[in-house]
């Protein structure tokens, strides 16, 4: 969730959890104007997604989890940030020369 909240600025999760260890995992922007669904179900291979709005949000999750899959599931020490003097933030990994990428 970390790397994730890195990549998709004002995104937010919340889990509904429903009986029988299922759940689902609802998705919203700050603006309001986009929002994803997902319904997890224990030993379902496959899960339908809704989403709606100008923003996809599954999308733009799933390619953030994409990225952190291909970097080797980095932990939060090999991140970092640097605060540049007119105060633009950038989020970094292993060094400043590798920014995360933001998607959405």
């Amino acid at each position: 969730m970390f790397a994730i909240g890195l990549q998709t600025e004002g995104m937010f999760p919340y889990p509904e959890k429903l009986d029988g260890g299922r759940y689902t995992l609802w998705l919203r922007d700050t603006q309001v104007t986009s929002w994803a669904s997902i319904d997890f179900v224990p030993d379902a291979e496959e899960f339908e997604v809704y989403q709606s709005g100008p923003r996809e949000l599954w999308t733009e999750l799933t390619a953030a989890h994409a990225w952190w899959d291909d970097q080797g599931h980095p932990d939060f020490e090999r991140f970092g940030l640097t605060v540049d003097p007119d105060g633009t933030v950038r989020a970094w990994l292993d060094s400043p020369e590798h920014p995360v990428p933001a998607v959405g």
